[in-house]
């Protein structure tokens, strides 16, 4: 299975465009506009993993993070997630 990761923009923020500023969330350096274009829900659970990610300084940090068990995930999402830090670490 291959998965795709699309860099967040206005066509695929659509569908949250009741929930809050696209613009002003595409402008951000955050990982949550990474998480909401690659089909997070916009909820709690989702602004906390993006928390952890924009405040820790390495992936052994979030992936050992005691706020969030990020090895619960599915299989599918630990892979989305990986992607991710590809595209926003590097």
């Amino acid at each position: 299975m291959t998965t795709t990761i699309v860099p967040p923009s206005l066509e695929n923020l659509q569908q949250f465009s009741d929930s809050f500023d696209i613009e002003k969330l595409l402008q951000s350096e955050g990982v949550l506009p990474w998480l909401l274009a690659n089909g997070w829900n916009y909820d709690d659970e989702s602004c906390l993993i993006a928390n952890i990610i924009d405040e820790s300084t390495s992936l052994d940090e979030v992936w050992d993070s005691e706020e969030f068990n990020f090895n619960a995930l599915s299989d599918e999402s630990k892979e989305k997630l990986n992607l991710i830090f590809e595209h926003f670490y590097l």
